[in-house]
């Protein structure tokens, strides 16, 4: 239904959210009993080299159906918060929206706010719940549904879903799983929340953990640890911002940058390896086999600076390297 048009027994709702994770709890929303009276996203962004401003996803999702959309600098000033006001909505709902909400909008709508969170709280709270799962080696995750608080990722949860996370799943791959569920989740809680059959239950502190914002310089590839830490790292950092290494030449002394996009764990025998971690053991039909502390790992698909991704045999067939030449940090 087109955002203004309300109607009884159903709860008109606000929702604010920016990435693409967010487009399909709001496209399920639209599908919904509910009704969407306005939604509201970051403003547009400058992109590419010619820095021109680009909607968000979830902006250029509204308008494709017809929604209000709002695209305030700062949500929490005087004005924004008069605005959300004035459309008097049953309920707020948050699906990574990029701005901290204060007290004034988390307690304006009869049913509060509710946020869809990528993890399994209290487990990592933040940012990036979805690359450090990954990197930490999780092998189960889900989504949450929660009231919102003024601490972060806080609340009380509401509902849960769980998946289990394959060992090569990437956090994209992931990312794209739980948007899914978490768009599930949101029409269940909602529902719920308007019959009266949910009940909310209190986070374990004690059972915290934190999900920090990656930043681009994170992505830089430590090889002297063991295989599968170096393998999760690589998982959690695609596609964004992305694991890289630099390849050093051993004749030549010359060195590339090279996002490394996908490994595979064909060692498992935790032995001393006799090479220097980073070190270029063989190239084979699988991709390029590279010494960890205990072990090797096999880069199977990669990115030159400058240059498309490929995989890694496609690399190979443009590029010569060798046994001994290095991966460094």
């Amino acid at each position: 239904m087109i955002a203004g048009m309300l109607r009884q027994g159903i709860m008109n709702v606000v929702f604010i959210g920016t990435p693409e994770f967010a487009v399909p709890s709001l496209r399920a929303l639209v599908t919904s009993a509910h009704n969407i009276i306005a939604v509201i996203t970051q403003p547009d962004r400058p992109k590419g080299r010619s820095k021109t401003p680009c909607p968000s996803p979830v902006k250029e999702a509204a308008m494709s159906i017809g929604l209000k959309i709002m695209q305030p600098v700062n949500i929490n000033d005087t004005a924004s918060v008069e605005e959300i006001k004035r459309l008097s909505p049953d309920c707020i709902v948050v699906v990574a929206f990029g701005q901290f909400l204060s007290n004034a909008i988390i307690r304006l709508p009869r049913y509060q706010c509710i946020n869809i969170h990528a993890s399994l709280l209290p487990k990592f709270r933040g940012a990036a719940p979805i690359n450090w799962a990954i990197i930490k080696g999780e092998t189960v995750t889900g989504v949450t549904a929660m009231l919102m608080a003024a601490k972060m990722d806080a609340g009380d949860i509401i509902l849960m879903k769980h998946t289990q996370i394959s060992p090569e799943e990437s956090a994209g791959e992931l990312e794209k799983r739980l948007s899914i569920m978490g768009a599930e989740l949101l029409v269940e809680t909602l529902d719920g929340i308007e019959a009266g059959r949910v009940t909310y239950t209190k986070q374990e502190e004690n059972e915290v953990s934190f999900a920090p914002k990656i930043k681009k310089e994170d992505g830089l590839i430590s090889w002297p640890q063991e295989t599968h830490i170096v393998h999760n790292g690589i998982r959690g950092m695609s596609p964004s911002p992305g694991a890289y290494t630099y390849y050093a030449k051993s004749a030549s002394g010359e060195k590339k940058r090279l996002v490394i996009v996908k490994t595979q764990i064909h060692d498992t025998v935790k032995t001393k390896t006799p090479v220097t971690p980073g070190t270029i053991i063989e190239t084979a039909p699988c991709g390029i086999h590279v010494a960890t502390l205990e072990g090797s790992l096999c880069v199977t698909r990669l990115q030159q600076e400058g240059k498309r991704e490929m995989d890694a045999q496609e690399y190979l067939h443009g590029h010569q390297i060798t046994a001994q030449d290095m991966f460094t940090s």
